[in-house]
């Protein structure tokens, strides 16, 4: 799933060496921003996981032959607030690593995107 704050490319881009280079980040501001991906890593893929389950209930449903309205509404609510929930915790998490860089380092970093 690829949605909400996108500020690098996809993974860990901080550990790509030839991106941190050119990033011009130093040993420390990695190791913070591995720290910080640890720290967040288990909310992300609960909410991921949540996000998924509500996902597939709503299909299941949607394929029953009973369609209620109602119910078909609700899930889909759910859906939307597990997906919200996912991407909070995603945007929080990569706050946090943008706040480990200086203001050039961002700006190369825009520059990439």
């Amino acid at each position: 799933m690829r949605g909400g704050l996108q500020v690098g490319p996809p993974g860990r881009w901080w550990d790509d060496k030839n991106f941190a280079m050119d990033l011009g980040l130093r040993p420390e501001q990695q190791r913070r921003m591995d720290a910080i991906f640890e720290a967040n890593r288990g909310t992300i893929l609960q909410r991921y996981q949540a996000y998924l389950q509500a996902q597939n209930s709503l299909e299941s449903l949607a394929r029953s032959n009973v369609l209620d309205e109602p119910t078909l509404m609700a899930e889909i609510a759910h859906v939307g607030r597990a997906r919200v929930e996912l991407e909070q915790s995603n945007t929080h998490m990569l706050i946090e690593i943008l706040r480990v860089m200086n203001e050039a380092q961002r700006a190369r970093l825009s520059s990439h995107r």
